[in-house]
């Protein structure tokens, strides 16, 4: 059984035209999303020094492209929650639903 002993030091990344300031084990080479991480980047790597807390979900990542595709999840994630159906077109949807009810319930004579 091996345990692993983190080594967080902070480092700049740039990817796509992005610059991420997170931290990153100089001893798994793993860098960790600044975003969903429970322990705040400040108490993880503190500037200037080493820091050696254990991170239990944080998402972890090998190289700074799949960190930035991941960054890009937390964006549509958050683009895609803004949606909203204006009172307006609910209305005209609620209209076409009484609409199609007066169609349905349409009673053949015989």
């Amino acid at each position: 059984m091996s345990l692993w002993e983190p080594r967080w030091i902070r480092r700049d990344f740039k990817s796509h035209g992005i610059s991420i300031t997170t931290c990153y084990d100089i001893t798994t080479s793993l860098i960790i999303c600044p975003i969903c991480s429970t322990i705040k980047i400040e108490e993880l790597c503190p500037e200037n020094r080493e820091g050696n807390l254990p991170v239990a979900d944080a998402p972890l990542f090998t190289s700074v492209e799949d960190l930035v595709y991941h960054m890009r999840t937390h964006w549509h994630a958050k683009r895609y929650k803004k949606i909203r159906v204006s009172a307006e077109r609910e209305r005209s949807e609620e209209g076409r639903e009484d609409i199609l009810r007066k169609f349905t319930n349409i009673e053949h004579s015989s």
